[in-house]
């Protein structure tokens, strides 16, 4: 007794083990998905801003030079308008500060044609930065250390006449005042591109907050809170009406929710039906223990039709006990190693038929048409288990009467032996959970342990158990055991 209410109750979940666990939190703060996504799309808008950036600063710097050469194309010209193209120092000092410039020079034909000058003496200049002929990474590069301040004092620009294609402009600029631009032109597109980084960031985290992130704290909610109470029906998703990958995770999650639900449930009832059956598993055994004593006598007993039916009353009350003894196993999900034994099948069969009363029972028609001297290998006990669960089937299946038929056949390695019937079918819901326990009742207030069983013997046989055919004119069921060693120990 003791034993077998040790079985059953280690089959029930441990639910204090299961509270004692604890609960995951959602992520907050700064470790959260959205806190993570607002910095990241801050960097990548400031990453792209900068990537903009570098050519706009060369852009800048390019255009400085270009009105550099315009405003010494016009003061040369100035100067040819000039009587015999000389002017003043205080004309020319004033030409050269509209240009920013300390010399400049038209050059036609490779030619100096006229130059304006301060007089005062340059250092040395290095190379030209040539208008006419420029590079896209060359002047990336050159904008680069013109903001680092790594640029010689003067520079000495070359480039096309605006109105004169052929004609040259050369002006000698002094660095400090380019270098100042470009970081008051840096500085103002710093603050543009915050800006529009800003804005950038809010309207794609908001979007992606309320697409993704609300939706995935939903779904992380919903995880944690059937996590810690499983059993609470209010825990269990609703899906909303989306169609995209979100609203299918949702959906599917609710699935797998409703499904752990019923699985726990289910589990939860084994366990106590484990208790209540082992509480009756002890008495019922001492009354067939009892009723044993009492079917050893009437083997004496003088009226012959008496002593024919006594040894199957006994072969019956054995295999009560035994079943008795070993029926908390199944709650184990176990049976007993096999023991297998050559069977004749057709006397087999008949056996078990006359134990369940087929061959008497009203309206009940039975027909063994398995041949002659077909044998098995099988455990006598596991196998006669296995054929009543389906034969009892097949008479609950046809309670106005009908026919049950047992044929068997050899394959290549194996032995096929369907029982069938002439009821009305299956239903659709009894197909879609046909073999399992307390779920494929195959008939209304059915368990479903029949068959359930069924199929655990004959896969322990090394064999199985499918359901051949069913419809309006019957169902089949049939056993595949294999045949020669396979099936032996």
């Amino acid at each position: 007794m003791d034993e077998a209410l040790h079985t059953a109750t280690t089959n029930a979940p441990d639910k204090a083990k299961a509270d004692a666990r604890p609960a995951s939190t959602p992520l907050r703060g700064r470790t959260s998905l959205s806190g993570r996504l607002l910095l990241l799309t801050l960097l990548f808008a400031m990453l792209a801003e900068v990537l903009i950036y570098l050519p706009s600063a060369a852009r800048f710097r390019i255009d400085y030079f270009a009105a550099r050469i315009e405003l010494a194309n016009q003061a040369a010209l100035a100067l040819l308008a000039a009587p015999d193209a000389m002017v003043s120092e205080e004309l020319e000092d004033e030409l050269l500060r509209g240009v920013g410039a300390r010399l400049v020079a038209m050059r036609r034909d490779n030619t100096r044609a006229l130059a304006l000058s301060d007089r005062r003496d340059l250092p040395m200049l290095g190379p030209p930065v040539d208008l006419r002929n420029w590079m896209w990474w060359e002047a990336m590069s050159d904008a680069v250390m013109t903001l680092t301040g790594d640029v010689d004092p003067f520079l000495r620009v070359v480039g096309p006449s605006p109105r004169s294609p052929g004609t040259l402009i050369e002006v000698v600029l002094p660095s400090e005042p380019l270098v100042q631009a470009m970081r008051d032109f840096s500085s103002r597109i710093f603050w543009v591109s915050l800006a529009i980084s800003v804005f950038t960031a809010s309207l794609v985290y908001l979007s992606l907050q309320w697409l993704l992130v609300r939706p995935m704290r939903r779904l992380t909610h919903s995880i944690v809170g059937f996590r810690a109470a499983p059993e609470d029906a209010r825990q269990i998703i609703k899906p909303s009406s989306r169609s995209d990958e979100l609203g299918l995770a949702e959906r599917e999650l609710q699935m797998m929710q409703q499904e752990l639900r019923q699985a726990l449930t289910q589990r939860q009832r084994l366990a106590q039906l484990g208790i209540a059956v082992s509480k009756i598993n002890h008495d019922l055994r001492n009354m067939l223990a009892s009723a044993q004593l009492v079917s050893d006598r009437l083997e004496e007993s003088d009226d012959p039709t008496v002593r024919q039916a006594a040894p199957r009353l006994v072969d019956s009350l054995d295999r009560a006990i035994a079943l008795c003894t070993q029926i908390l196993r199944y709650g184990k999900a176990e049976e007993p190693q096999p023991k297998p034994e050559t069977l004749a099948l057709q006397e087999f069969c008949d056996d078990v038929a006359a134990a369940l009363g087929l061959n008497h029972a009203p309206g009940m028609l039975w027909k063994n048409r398995v041949p002659d001297g077909l044998v098995i290998r099988a455990d006598p006990a596991q196998f006669y288990r296995l054929m009543s669960n389906l034969m009892r089937n097949a008479m609950q299946a046809m309670p106005q009467g009908g026919e049950i038929r047992v044929n068997a056949a050899m394959l290549e390695n194996q032995v096929a032996i369907e029982i069938a019937d002439t009821g009305t079918g299956l239903s659709e819901a009894a197909r879609a959970h046909l073999f399992e326990a307390f779920r494929g009742g195959a008939r209304q207030g059915g368990t479903g342990l029949g068959l359930a069983i069924a199929r655990e013997l004959a896969r322990g046989h090394g064999g199985e158990l499918e359901l051949a055919r069913t419809g309006p004119v019957g169902t089949t069921f049939r056993i595949l055991l294999p045949h020669g060693e396979s099936g032996e120990d």
